[in-house]
């Protein structure tokens, strides 16, 4: 056997068998012990029999109160979360779906069992204070309850009266629960294996006579005594399942452990079995080899821990001592030239490596368990699944069938085991035929001489269920990652791709991981059912089950299944189920024909069908403007493609245009729709022809010739239409010849526009209006009304232009209307006007109209056409500025108002007792202008005819003389210190500017009359304004030593406050205006001017005294020193 992570002793126990077994009432007996087959433990039942010999004797409960039926349809209530915790750390395993029942009722039904606890599957019921999960002795009951939870778990619980089962494999597992509870509570984790799932019983021949049974109780006559209950069949199955690799096996035997006359002993029992039962997957070596006559089966276990364990079996060699042993067989070392034939025959570079899956593993022919040993000749290479599946299920059979024995030598030995059983095996039996996956293929070749690299990859079998019939692929032993079945050159390949009706198994799908997690690729048959194959979505992927089944599947997909059927396209099955009769599945398809829905449809294995009928109502009309009168069309998609029924369709969302009525059928390329066409053209009442839709396009139509139309379209004289459908739309053409009014030729085409037809073309046509010259116009008639539309030429009452006008002939009955600008330029008047013509025959128009009154003088207002098509210049003339004149004067001319003269003392200033005077100089002046002079917002009311060559009016202007006009002061003035006698030089300054500024504005609105081309205005300006002077900010004196206290030169300041004198003077100027249309501007003269005041008189003292005698005058201090005022700098 291959090599195997060992565990501590105590979990490298097989797991037991897991089929046999059928959910048990598992329960301790009322004194704490496990209770036996009546309900008791072994010692309260033989203290009960002995208490009862006298009187009757004691029969086993083999049926069960009604109370724990009832008990067990409630729901319970989960684990609390520490409780839950502490145990599934223990024991490994989950506890979530575990129940707890210890209610009244659940009391009631422990007590009718006579037992503190019983479980069954997930459900665990306690007697009256017996659930204590916070107490030792709770606990300890807890843990012996759910060790029963993991026995059953995953099984069916069976019917009441059939839980009842007390069979010798009903004290196993009672013994393994009572192991699992001790090591809970001494804190140790619980091993793998030591909790098995069911048990089987055992028979054995007695080594001592048995007790024979009392009789059954007389039965009344007549009556059917009660069916015996029979004990099942002897036996077991093992069962091995990696979620690693995704694989299982399991092996069944009848077999039993027979005792050996007179070996049952205190110290060893010695057993015979027939048969020791050998997986296939142990190869194709093993059977012969265990069944050589110098190769005895044996097996010794002794009883350790609750479950027998081997007893000194030979120990495993390493598994690298193991592949040196296999390779010496063939003369080789493990090394480079290993490994080159390994290669070699189909392996990896590396021995024993393969292409795909887990790394090969050397297994011993013969189990080390049953006597095997390490030699050469009973090694062999086979794959890490089939090696570790193998031994464990020989582990299992080992272990089942030394229980037994160890059970029955109990019995024999009065209710006490032996250490040691023995068991030797007469023989060997293979489940099945002998299995050579890769690996073992790999080792018969790697001594095959015939066998090199050009010998090819190795073909394994590989083991698939389909529908529970075992079939055998053929898989290269490669890399390859998608291996062909429809088309593969092996014939089991091809049988087992077609083995399902319906479903094509397109490719082996392998695991890239190696680790059996393989699919299988499959489609929906395509040909059959007319399915376009490598749609994409369409393909499934089915897994296969650890025990080699095609997981096939049942009912909705996890995503829609894509499909395009090649008669009506793409569709999705939203439903798909496999079984033994084949596909069968549900969904939609959206054909590719526009005026069919979305259809439901289902498949099985022979047919393909559309479900339902077609409503007419969801049927889409495939132009434009149609609607559906009638549908009644069934589809049958495969194996035939069978179309049948009729399809009416009426054209004109209004007006009928045509009648369609179609017949259902197919052809090669699917669906095929053929019918009359009748047409209902303007003008004419019906023309029929034929329509056919074939390979996804309408052909076909309707032709009418002129003489259907005559007397029918106005001015009609020859001529023919078509009617087709052609590129998924329906369409006309052709042409009529007309003759229209002013012998005027036309030709019009028919168009299917709008959802309607209509003749449309262009023609010139006389109309019956006076102020109209001929239509240039698109012509256009629907049946009932015939229309020209254009441009065409005016005429009225002096105006000329051109107007988009309409001619209308509905039955007879005509009639004119249009519109147009007109442009007007017709001697003093220009302008434009919209004109409309009405079918009255009669015009109305409004316009904007320029008239020049006189030169320069324009005006523009409105104009209208009334009623009575006179026209009128209505409403307010609008004037643009009228300029009166320009500025006056032209250049600025200043006028002198002070000027300078004399000393005037400084008030406060003096040096000593020597006074300061100041000599001022310079002088100011002012200037003014007046203009330009302008009318602004000239308006008059008027109304005359502006076309007559010489209007005379009269209007009264309403207007706004507008005359701005200005000025201002000029000049500088500054004075120069001085002193009345001469003592040393004496200094300073003062600087004043003048600053004034005047702005007026004349303004007179009133009306003005006008007549006769000439009106005047007359009106009177003022400007003006005050007159502020502007001082600098500081003035200083300055003197030489030797005057009064200055000993050197020294300065004296004042700063000023303000810096601005208001001389409290006003200055204006007055001039009268005048302006006639015809004198035009006239000038004021200098007379006219007045200034206001008439003379202006500045005071120089008031303005010194103003400016120095509020200022605050600093001390004497030496000249040049450092001053930080604005007075440090020397004055000019």
């Amino acid at each position: 056997m291959a090599e195997h992570v060992l565990t501590p002793q105590a979990e490298r126990e097989p797991p037991a068998s897991k089929a046999s077994a059928r959910g048990l009432l598992q329960r301790k007996c009322a004194c704490g012990a496990n209770a036996g087959g009546s309900g008791e433990c072994e010692t309260c039942a033989a203290q009960h029999q002995l208490q009862r010999h006298a009187s009757r004797p004691v029969t086993p409960q083999t049926g069960l109160p009604a109370s724990v039926g009832t008990t067990l349809e409630r729901t319970g209530r989960p684990l609390d979360a520490d409780t839950r915790h502490f145990m599934e750390d223990r024991f490994g395993s989950d506890f979530g779906s575990v129940r707890i029942h210890d209610d009244s009722a659940a009391a009631a039904s422990a007590r009718d069992v006579d037992a503190h606890a019983y479980t069954v599957g997930q459900n665990i019921v306690f007697a009256d204070g017996q659930y204590q999960p916070h107490s030792e002795s709770g606990r300890h009951l807890l843990a012996h309850e759910l060790a029963h939870t993991v026995q059953q778990q995953g099984l069916q619980r069976a019917g009441i009266s059939s839980l009842a089962d007390q069979g010798p494999d009903y004290q196993r597992l009672e013994r393994e629960a009572d192991f699992a509870a001790d090591r809970v509570m001494s804190g140790q984790p619980l091993p793998n294996g030591v909790l098995s799932q069911g048990g089987p019983r055992l028979s054995r021949k007695p080594a001592t006579p048995t007790v024979t049974p009392p009789a059954p109780a007389a039965t009344p006559a007549g009556a059917t005594p009660a069916a015996e209950e029979k004990d099942p069949a002897p036996g077991f199955t093992a069962e091995y399942e990696t979620s690693t690799y995704n694989r299982s096996f399991s092996l069944t035997s009848s077999e039993v452990p027979v005792q050996v006359s007179g070996s049952v002993s205190k110290t060893q029992a010695d057993y015979e079995v027939e048969k020791l039962v050998l997986p296939a997957q142990k190869g194709p070596y093993a059977l012969a080899l265990c069944n050589k006559p110098y190769r005895p089966l044996t097996a010794v276990f002794e009883w350790a821990g609750g479950v027998p364990k081997p007893y000194k079996n030979i120990p495993r060699d390493p598994t690298d001592t193991l592949q040196r042993t296999w390779l010496s067989k063939y003369g080789y070392k493990l090394g480079k030239e290993a490994h080159k034939r390994w290669k070699e025959v189909g392996g990896e570079s590396t021995f024993p490596k393969i292409p795909n899956g887990p790394t090969c593993e050397i297994d011993h022919i013969q189990e080390l368990q049953v006597g095997g040993d390490n030699n050469a000749d009973n090694l062999q290479v086979l794959d890490k699944v089939d090696n570790g599946s193998s031994g464990n299920l020989i582990q299992q059979q080992l272990r089942y069938l030394a229980s037994a024995a160890f059970d029955d030598a109990k019995t024999a030995l009065g209710n006490k085991r032996p250490k040691r059983v023995s068991l030797s095996f007469k023989g060997a039996v293979m489940q099945g035929s002998p299995k050579c996956s890769l690996c073992c293929q790999l080792g018969q070749r790697f001594n095959d001489p015939s066998i090199t690299a050009a010998s090819g990859a190795v073909v394994v079998d590989y083991d698939l269920i389909i529908l529970g019939n075992p079939v055998k692929l053929k898989l290269p032993a490669d890399k390859s990652k998608s291996i062909p079945l429809a088309g593969s050159p092996y014939a089991e390949n091809k049988a087992a791709a077609g083995s399902i009706k319906g479903l094509t198994l397109v490719s082996f799908e392998r695991d890239g991981k190696g680790k059996g997690r393989d699919k299988i690729r499959a489609s929906i048959d395509g040909e059959i059912m007319h399915l376009k194959p490598n749609t994409k979505g369409g393909d499934l992927l089915l897994g296969i089950g650890p025990d080699g089944s095609l997981l096939l599947p049942k009912g909705k997909p996890s995503a829609p299944i894509k499909f395009e059927y090649t008669k009506l396209s793409p569709g999705q099955f939203t439903s798909l189920t496999v079984d033994s009769n084949g596909i069968s599945a549900e969904g939609t398809i959206k054909p590719s024909i526009p005026l069919l829905p979305t259809l439901n449809v289902a498949m099985d294995a022979n047919s393909f069908r559309v479900t339902k009928g077609i409503d007419k109502d969801k049927i889409k009309p495939p132009f434009p403007g149609v609607k559906v009168t009638e549908a009644s069309i069934a589809l049958e998609l495969a194996p035939v493609f069978k179309p049948v029924g009729t399809l009416a369709l009426e054209f004109g969302a209004g007006k009928k245009l045509a009648d369609l009525k179609l017949t259902a059928s197919a052809d090669d390329a699917g669906l095929v729709l053929k019918g009359d066409l009748l047409v209902y053209l303007p003008g004419i009442d019906q023309a029929k022809g034929e329509v056919k839709y074939q390979g996804g396009e309408w052909s076909g139509g309707a032709h009418i010739e002129s003489g259907q139309m005559a007397g029918k379209i106005p001015y009609v004289k020859s001529g023919s239409v078509d009617v087709w459908f052609k590129a998924g739309k329906i369409d006309a053409s052709g042409k009529v010849n007309l003759e229209l009014p002013g012998n005027n030729e036309a030709t019009l085409e028919l168009n299917y526009t709008a959802s309607k037809w209509v003749f449309q073309g262009r023609g010139r046509i006389k109309v019956k209006n006076p102020y109209l010259k001929p239509i240039q116009a698109s012509l256009w008639y629907d049946g009932e009304l015939f229309i020209a539309k254009g441009q065409a030429g005016f005429a009225f009452s002096g105006l000329d232009g051109t107007v988009d006008a309409t001619y209308e002939n509905k039955g007879g009955k005509e009639k004119v209307y249009g519109k147009g600008d007109i442009k007007i330029d017709k001697g003093k008047a220009k302008g434009n006007i919209v004109v409309e013509l009405h079918p009255n025959e009669k015009i109305s128009g409004k316009g904007r109209l320029s008239y020049e009154i006189k030169k320069d003088l324009v005006a523009t207002a409105g104009i209208t056409i009334d009623e009575h098509q006179k026209i009128t210049f209505d409403g307010e003339l609008s004037f643009p500025d009228i300029k009166l004149f320009g500025r006056f004067p032209e250049k600025q001319e200043d006028h002198t108002i002070f000027q300078a003269s004399g000393s005037i003392p400084i008030p406060g200033a003096s040096i000593g007792n020597i006074g300061l005077k100041v000599k001022l100089w310079g002088s100011l002046g002012y200037y003014y202008y007046v203009g330009p002079g302008v009318l602004t917002g000239v308006k008059a009311t008027v109304k005359f005819s502006p076309f007559e060559d010489n209007p005379d009016f009269s209007f009264t202007l309403q207007a706004k003389a507008s005359i701005p006009a200005g000025g201002g002061i000029t000049g500088r003035i500054g004075a120069d210190v001085v002193i009345d006698a001469y003592i040393a030089e004496v200094g300073g300054g003062l600087n004043v500017s003048a600053k004034a500024g005047l702005e007026g504005k004349a303004e007179l609105s009133s009306e003005i009359a006008y007549s006769k081309d000439k009106f005047s205005v007359d009106a009177s300006a003022y400007i003006g304004g005050n007159v502020v002077l502007a001082a600098a900010l500081c003035a200083r004196v300055y003197a030489e030593a030797g005057v009064w206290r200055f000993k050197v030169r020294t300065e004296k300041s004042w700063e000023l406050l303000g810096g601005k004198f208001d001389t409290g003077l006003g200055l204006g100027v007055r001039l009268p205006l005048h302006y006639d249309s015809v004198e035009g501007f006239r000038m004021p003269r200098l007379s006219d001017i007045k200034p206001e005041p008439s003379e202006l008189k500045l005071d120089p003292s008031r303005m010194l005294s103003s400016l120095f005698g509020d200022a605050n005058k600093s001390d004497e201090r030496e000249a040049g020193s450092k001053e930080t005022g604005l007075c440090s700098v020397k004055g000019d």
